[in-house]
């Protein structure tokens, strides 16, 4: 209730917020479905199930979003992606997505090197469809900014105090 709280006062419509709520119950769900009777769950069964649902109810369109883009897994734009509008340059954020179990670690320094080709990339995202790591750019590197476990969302990373916690991944995952 606090984390929605802080989205809508932070600019998440409250329907949006509603709908938000639901989409996270039905993730965590599915999340302890896979934990318990999943096998071999896939990257792209990640992305279609656990990862987009989410992206759609921060307020994301299937417009603004480009799915596996120039090696990407999905390309974040921040006007519709289409013939004026497919530069890299305009590419805002970008997300890898991993199979579920397989870790974060090796997709971290993946997704910086697909940032190289996103010169206006502000924001990296790593995910398992369950963990969260947001990458932030400074200057020319990127910063690990904040981490968001869906089953616990904290304030702040669990062992990393530094780090932020669910409310800045989800700040920065909606559209602006």
């Amino acid at each position: 209730e606090d984390l929605i709280n802080y989205l809508i006062n932070n600019g998440l419509r409250p329907k949006d917020a509603e709908d938000l709520a639901q989409t996270i119950a039905r993730i965590r769900r599915l999340v302890r479905w896979y934990w318990s009777y999943g096998a071999d769950i896939k990257e792209h069964e990640t992305r279609a199930f656990l990862i987009l649902p989410l992206l759609f109810a921060l307020g994301w369109s299937e417009q603004r979003l480009k799915i596996e883009w120039k090696a990407t897994d999905i390309a974040f734009f921040e006007k519709p992606y289409n013939r004026q509008n497919r530069d890299p340059k305009n590419c805002i954020m970008i997300l890898e997505s991993k199979r579920f179990w397989g870790g974060l670690t090796y997709a971290e320094s993946q997704v910086k090197r697909y940032a190289k080709n996103f010169p206006n990339c502000r924001h990296l995202i790593v995910s398992d469809g369950c963990c969260y790591k947001l990458f932030k750019r400074q200057d020319d590197e990127w910063l690990y900014d904040a981490y968001l476990n869906i089953l616990k969302p904290r304030s702040c990373h669990p062992y990393e105090e530094n780090k932020g916690g669910a409310q800045d991944v989800f700040l920065s995952l909606m559209p602006k």
